[in-house]
Order: C-alpha cells, then sequence, then structure tokens
C-alpha cells in the first residue's frame, strides 16, 4: 500500500476517504424499494393454523 489513509492512523477523516459503503446501500436500496407503489386495499388472508397458538415461542426449536 502506497499511501496510509489518515483515518487509519489519526481517526479523522480527510475529503474522500470515509465512505459508509452500508449507509449508502441501504438508502440505495430504500430508493428502489419507494421507486415501486405497492398498496394493501384488502384484509390479509386468514390461515386456519394461525388463529390460536397455545406453545411457547421457539417450541419447535426456533430462535425467538
Amino acid at each position: 500500500m502506497k499511501k496510509i489513509p489518515s483515518r487509519d492512523i489519526t481517526a479523522h477523516c480527510e475529503e474522500g476517504e470515509c465512505r459508509n459503503i452500508v449507509r449508502e446501500a441501504d438508502e440505495k436500496r430504500q430508493v428502489e424499494l419507494n421507486a415501486e407503489p405497492y398498496s394493501n386495499s384488502g384484509p390479509s388472508l386468514s390461515v386456519p393454523w394461525a388463529k390460536s397458538r397455545n406453545e411457547a415461542p421457539g417450541c419447535l426449536g426456533g430462535h425467538v
């Protein structure tokens, strides 16, 4: 590596050295999600096996 970024040495960023790639990806994904319209005009469908639940969470080995 020819030049070590100052953010690695001093923990302060110079212009163009610091990018929050995760945040940038989240913002890009949110823009993509907002670009497609979504509407849920009706009620959600009911399924008989989800009407009552007596077992404790995680009873089938799943994480809670």
